[in-house]
């Protein structure tokens, strides 16, 4: 799955500060992904291939459509968005963005799903 992680600072002000986060990573189905930028914001996502109940012969394989779940955390480890509850349901190869905004900070993980 790659994943993106922007953080942007001061955006109420006009005076944009951002760093990212860029990664490859390999998905276990029990098994979170966590990401940690320099300035100290968490991402940790999970993600499973959604369960297909059509039961027809001309599907095989895993499922096209992935479930992804997750919680974006603060340098002090406050939970700023949880998406947890809410799972998104994303297609492979399908970019998704879950965005936090509030004040002065703006907080944007991009995701997308694809199987090696």
């Amino acid at each position: 799955m790659n994943v993106s992680v922007i953080n942007k600072k001061g955006i109420d002000i006009g005076l944009t500060l951002g760093s990212e986060l860029h990664s490859i990573e390999e998905v276990r189905e029990d098994s979170p992904i966590i990401l940690v930028m320099k300035s100290g914001i968490k991402v940790e996502l999970k993600a499973q291939f959604l369960e297909e109940k059509s039961g027809t012969l001309e599907s095989y394989g895993p499922s096209p459509e992935i479930l992804v779940s997750g919680k974006i955390f603060d340098d002090s480890g406050a939970i700023l968005k949880s998406f947890e509850e809410e799972a998104l349901t994303v297609r492979l190869e399908e970019i998704v963005n879950i965005t936090y905004s509030q004040n002065t900070q703006l907080v944007e993980v991009r995701v997308k799903p694809y199987l090696k």
